[in-house]
């Protein structure tokens, strides 16, 4: 009896999903893997399904039923607090349109596959009472006042995660969520990548906090290893150790404008918030070594290094 092929079905919105894509078919050569995207600048000849718009959701139901994957990878969420602009309401779009789709299925008795999506470790927030590590099971940090692009961004991503986890209790499907750390070193925005970027920067006096970093690369290894293996759990996916602000400063060679906090946070770059130049907001990334096997290959000097 021939052995049936497993397909796994990618949506991005940028060249990361092309890349997990490749990496996938390169490691097993019986997956069929297909690739969708869900903006309009797509490669030629790639399917274009627009989860934002009102048939996006139809669409994409249309799709599972055509290819009944076993897994469903959801890149397509927001990679900053300006990428894609208004993120918080690209990111709820996206998830409203991914649970539809899974409904409209369900309905249908069609087969739902696994779900795995990348999110951010700045859904738990930041304060000076911040814990030491944030693990996966850490609450958000709650009762902080949602004013700047970047705090609006990490609570969107929060509600994209809440509908999206609701599928496990709701239709039984199996959910996984990636958190990942500010990626550096490649195609993608982050939050510290657009702060780096800008010279002069704005920092706050008397602030150097910790933050992590993940080289591109790293991200791309952990997402496809969390789809080989069929990891269906929350995971922080983080960088080799911590670098302060002050040391990434230096190793990107990036000048800073050193203000008082009131200052910093009207000046400081849209996709920063200045809260998070004060306090740190550290994930515990023990639980993806443990499930996934996952140990990123560069440090965070070298990462850094890489950018210039």
């Amino acid at each position: 009896m021939a052995r049936s092929v497993e397909t796994v079905l990618v949506l991005g919105r940028n060249v990361l999903a092309h890349d997990v894509g490749r990496r996938l078919a390169a490691s097993d050569g019986e997956r069929r893997v297909v690739t969708v995207s869900t903006v309009g600048d797509a490669a030629p000849g790639e399917r274009v399904i627009d989860l934002s718009s009102s048939v996006g959701a139809r669409e994409l139901a249309e799709l599972l039923q055509e290819l009944r994957p076993s897994m469903l990878v959801l890149l397509a969420l927001s990679e900053s607090p300006v990428t894609p602009a208004r993120p918080w309401l690209h990111d709820a779009a996206v998830a409203d349109g991914v649970t539809s789709a899974m409904r409209k299925c369900a309905e249908l008795r069609v087969r739902l596959p696994a779900l795995v999506a990348l999110s951010s470790t700045a859904v738990y927030g930041v304060a000076p009472k911040a814990p030491l590590l944030f693990e996966e099971t850490a609450a958000a940090l709650l009762g902080v006042p949602v004013f700047s692009a970047f705090e609006r961004w990490a609570d969107g991503l929060r509600q994209a995660e809440a509908m999206l986890l609701s599928l496990r209790g709701e239709l039984r499907v199996g959910v996984g969520l990636l958190r990942s750390a500010s990626v550096v070193g490649g195609p993608t925005d982050s939050p510290l990548e657009a702060w780096i970027s800008v010279s002069p920067t704005v920092r706050v006096i008397g602030f150097d906090p910790p933050v992590q970093i993940l080289h591109y690369e790293d991200l791309v290894d952990a997402i496809v290893l969390a789809i080989g293996q069929r990891c269906l759990e929350i995971l922080n996916i983080v960088g080799r150790g911590a670098v302060s602000l002050s040391r990434l400063l230096a190793l990107t060679g990036t000048v800073s404008l050193p203000l008082p906090g009131p200052f910093a946070d009207r000046l400081v770059c849209d996709a920063m918030d200045a809260k998070w130049l004060r306090w740190r907001a550290l994930a515990d990334g023990r639980r993806a070594m443990q499930v996934l096997g996952f140990r990123p290959v560069r440090s965070m000097e070298e990462t850094l290094r890489a950018r210039r």
